[in-house]
């Protein structure tokens, strides 16, 4: 009997399996109870287990996000990837568009030290948080504003969707930070590419763009012949 599953399966082996969350699904469950089963590892748990197998989490995207999840499929694995993020030797790049019109071809390069609020699950600019190094690069223009390809050095709450309020721009669908009431956020997670040395069969994932082209998924390159310019959030006044 083939077990039913809501997951969009993008690759799998012994060592891990790879998914593509949809927007507004919760990675984890959370203290209401109307998340236990109505949340990403919930719908890996129960695939898993009818393989006698079990998912141990890796990294996490925000409720609104969408995009590639990796959840490994032993403790020692769950290890070696969290390092390789820990160490930033993981490309991540992501896609999103702000109402804003920024001319194609710029690169922008954000720094932010970031806190949470245990309360509230806010995130906040604080100079003596936890570092979050950003880099986009306006790509397309749009009826509704300006795609752009995301780099994320760091993996940071919500730091995307903080470092385009510091750069002044709406990302679109971002109800928290930006006030936009768009139906969904537009914002997705589109390559995710681990070092050869990773001990992983295949180390690079990627799944179609929605709002940009690029299909090489290269890095966002900061030469010095670049556009755009650098923000230094945690020393930078308003």
């Amino acid at each position: 009997m083939k077990f039913h599953t809501e997951l969009d399966i993008l690759y799998e082996d012994h060592l891990c399996l790879v998914v593509n969350k949809p927007s507004k699904l919760l990675t984890i469950k959370t203290n209401d109870p109307k998340t236990f089963s109505r949340n990403l590892y919930h719908q890996v748990y129960e695939y898993l287990a009818h393989r006698r197998e079990r998912p141990f989490i890796v990294h996490r995207l925000d409720f609104e996000t969408s995009g590639i999840l990796i959840f490994a499929k032993s403790p020692a694995m769950k290890e070696r990837l969290q390092k390789a993020f820990e160490e930033r030797r993981v490309l991540r790049l992501y896609e999103c568009v702000v109402r804003e019109k920024i001319p194609c071809g710029k690169t922008f390069r954000t720094r932010l030290c970031l806190s949470e609020n245990r309360n509230s699950f806010r995130v906040y600019r604080d100079e003596h948080g936890r570092e979050a190094i950003t880099l986009f690069q306006s790509q397309v223009a749009l009826s509704i504003g300006t795609g752009l390809k995301v780099q994320i050095e760091t993996g940071r709450k919500n730091q995307i969707r903080l470092s385009c309020l510091e750069n002044h721009w709406t990302l679109i669908g971002d109800k928290r930070y930006s006030g936009d009431s768009a139906r969904r956020m537009y914002l997705n997670a589109y390559c995710l590419s681990f070092p050869q040395d990773i001990g992983l069969q295949q180390c690079s994932f990627r799944i179609p763009t929605l709002w940009i082209e690029d299909k090489m998924c290269n890095p966002i390159s900061l030469g010095e012949g670049r556009q755009g310019h650098s923000l230094d959030g945690a020393k930078r006044s308003r």
